[in-house]
């Protein structure tokens, strides 16, 4: 078992310094270092990493995830040799990578004989993660584990919902890096740490609930996210929907004439209404239908094309409007699906007849209320 004990000292003219120490199997010793600045781990280990500095296969003593500026444009490894000196460090001992993430928003999880810590930021773009274990692996295992530490980071991305500009499950970005450091080779090492074994399961489990919690820290992400924030994450923002339920508006004898009171209260019927579970869920089923079946062709042609044949899509819309504002919001879904305003105009097979639903829901119920 690899036990930590917290200690907590302060450097002169430093930030506070945490320090954690733990006894590793083989009776090695590993130290975590933390500040503002930076996250260091100390110890003797075999190293296997996609770190930009003394990356790939090597022995080490410190492994390093520097913090930067958001707007750091300096060259990498001579901003790197210039912290190690600072520190007084090794520079051929040291693996190193960097960050704009806040050191405070990292996550550590520790398990028998495994810790890993993890930075991540969502508008960086950028995921880095140590892990450190207490056996020693084949190179070949080590290279498993980067392998399931990187399935775990996508599958982190999956349960977010996390998407790129075109709408693709967002995987990672060319700065991402992972660590893996494991006790030297002494005399038997695991052959083995693939997602099949009882290591790569622990290992997996650990990423992925770590990259959820180091976004959930940084980024404020978290997998229960309202469905209009899930929206505006794709661009439908509620201005926008707003602005094409009022497009086709034409006021008669007795409505609503204040266009800004009617905006406010179409704003405010808008997130009541999806705010209901059954709304959000029939939005998130048409973003589903939209994003992994149309967008990837599971749909075949006759779904790409939008045929006519495909009427899923309508019903999704009506059944979201005539929920919201009964019959009367059939015939609203209709003239907004016939006349595609706004940003109906935009979207796709599944969505402009959802959104499309929405707004004729809301717009139903408030003129009716």
């Amino acid at each position: 078992m690899l036990k930590l004990k917290g200690i907590l000292k302060y450097r002169a003219g430093a930030q506070p310094l945490f320090r954690y120490r733990a006894r590793a199997i083989g009776g090695g010793e590993m130290e975590i270092e933390e500040t503002d600045d930076y996250i260091a781990v100390h110890g003797d280990f075999e190293v296997l990493s996609s770190a930009f500095y003394n990356g790939g296969y090597r022995r080490a003593r410190t492994l390093i995830n520097l913090h930067v500026p958001h707007d750091f444009d300096a060259d990498p490894v001579m901003y790197f040799d210039s912290f190690i000196k600072r520190v007084k460090l090794a520079p051929e001992t040291t693996v190193g990578m960097m960050t704009a993430v806040p050191m405070p928003n990292a996550r550590i999880l520790k398990d028998e004989g495994i810790t890993a810590i993890i930075t991540a930021g969502l508008s960086l773009a950028t995921v880095n993660i140590i892990l450190t274990i207490s056996r020693p692996l084949s190179q070949s295992a080590m290279a498993n584990v980067m392998i399931v530490a990187t399935e775990a980071k996508t599958a982190a991305f999956y349960d977010l919902d996390l998407r790129d500009c075109n709408g693709d499950l967002f995987t990672g970005d060319l700065t991402d890096s992972v660590v893996v450091a494991c006790a030297p080779v002494r005399n038997k090492a695991d052959l083995f740490a693939g997602k099949g074994t009882e290591l790569g399961k622990r290992i997996y489990d650990m990423v992925r609930e770590g990259v959820k919690a180091a976004l959930q820290s940084h980024n404020g992400l978290s997998m229960d996210r309202p469905i209009l924030k899930r929206l505006e994450e794709r661009g439908i923002t509620l201005q926008a929907m707003v602005d094409t339920a009022l497009e086709l508006y034409v006021s008669v004898e007795g409505e609503e004439r204040d266009m800004d009171r009617l905006r406010q209260r179409l704003e405010s019927q808008l997130i009541a209404e999806t705010a209901d579970p059954n709304v959000a869920l029939l939005l998130a089923a048409a973003i589903h239908a939209e994003e992994q079946e149309i967008l990837k062709g599971r749909a075949g042609h006759e779904g790409m094309a939008d045929a006519a044949s495909i009427v899923a899509d309508e019903l999704i819309g009506i059944d979201i409007a005539e929920y919201i504002g009964g019959k009367r919001a059939l015939f609203n879904f209709f003239y907004y699906d016939t006349r595609k305003p706004g940003i109906l105009r935009r979207l796709g097979v599944f969505m402009d007849d959802a959104i499309g639903g929405l707004i004729a829901g809301c717009m139903s119920k408030m003129l009716q209320d």
